[in-house]
């Protein structure tokens, strides 16, 4: 709080002063009363003044500096009129108990719409639990029509991949739904990267082959975290290359170990990136000029990546040359306790 500002604030009191102090001057000399009386008067009254207009600043100054620091301090700062520092102010008083009831309402304003949106959560999961059954299904019909009926394999091949594209959008609904709490469906435990990169490809093998796309994994590397929410992420990244592939499109996943981390490569050859589109291709809804073009890119799939990356405690990166390809990296920390265990002795 400036002293400019504070003075301005009681500009109306100031001003009743002076009117006074004209007043008392020409109320003592109309009385008779000396020229140096009413001078020392004066003088004693403006003292008095300037004495309790310091003390007031000082007071008020000391009172919004606290309030300020603990607004900064706290994260929930809806909760700063429980916290306000205490003053003896009627004014001070009343602000708080105004701030304790808008807060106490905003409050219960917040914890109904958590519930509501927790209640809505649960539901799509739900959702998405029970509309997995009848994917399954269709699936597995596809699977054992196509082998049975040759002569209309096509049209069967044609719905397995409309039904997994289904399948990728339903996870996910789900995973976008569990993001804000990993901890419900969080197992952490030692992953063979090679497995879950095979397993992704399992997936997405009829889009592979009816895409063309050529796949060579090279990644040997254990690592601690959670298998099925890597395995998500991987099958975004797959759906990607095939969506932007290239005329002969190749994609590679690699790892490397390096001091305190296991570094996985996820490049492909595909239409690649922008330079001025890659800083963003993390953001919500971002398409970029990429999905632009292709008309089907949503911009939520390499943002739920960094989400759930975020959440993992994985870093989440990108590189790319647009035309010639596109390289995503995961950072997986690894332990120095686990380092040192597997070292040999």
């Amino acid at each position: 709080m400036k002293l400019t500002d504070f003075l301005r604030d009681r500009g109306m009191l100031l001003l009743l002063h002076l009117v006074c102090l004209f007043l008392a001057a020409g109320f003592f000399r109309l009385t008779g009363y000396s020229s140096a009386n009413t001078v020392l008067f004066l003088t004693v009254w403006i003292l008095l003044l300037s004495v309790w207009l310091a003390h007031t600043f000082l007071q008020r100054r000391r009172f919004f500096r606290g309030a300020l620091e603990i607004l900064d301090k706290v994260d929930q700062r809806y909760l700063l009129g429980e916290l306000l520092p205490d003053s003896c102010g009627l004014e001070d008083r009343l602000y708080r108990e105004m701030i304790l009831r808008s807060n106490k309402s905003c409050v219960e304003r917040i914890r109904r719409i958590e519930e509501e949106q927790r209640d809505y959560r649960e539901y799509m999961e739900s959702w998405v639990h029970e509309i997995k059954a009848p994917i399954t299904g269709i699936a597995l019909l596809c699977d054992n029509r196509r082998e049975n009926v040759p002569a209309s394999g096509t049209d069967y091949l044609t719905i397995s991949l409309e039904n997994q594209k289904i399948e990728n959008c339903v996870d996910m609904v789900l995973y976008y739904a569990r993001s804000e709490e990993v901890y419900k469906d969080y197992l952490i435990r030692e992953v063979c990267l090679e497995d879950v990169a095979f397993e992704v490809l399992d997936k997405n093998r009829l889009l592979l082959i009816h895409s063309r796309v050529r796949a060579d994994v090279s990644c040997r590397d254990n690592v601690y975290t959670d298998g099925k929410w890597i395995a998500f992420i991987l099958n975004q990244m797959v759906l990607n290359s095939v969506k932007y592939r290239g005329e002969h499109p190749m994609l590679r996943v690699c790892t490397r170990r390096e001091n305190d981390s296991v570094l996985l490569i996820f490049e492909d050859n595909g239409t690649g990136i922008r330079p001025e589109d890659l800083p963003r291709i993390f953001d919500k809804g971002f398409t970029g000029s990429n999905g632009r073009d292709n008309g089907r890119s949503t911009g939520m799939g390499l943002y739920l990546c960094r989400r759930l990356c975020d959440r993992l405690g994985v870093g989440l990166s990108a590189e790319s040359e647009y035309g010639a390809g596109t390289k995503l990296y995961l950072r997986f920390p690894v332990s120095s306790h686990i380092r040192d265990a597997r070292l040999p002795l």
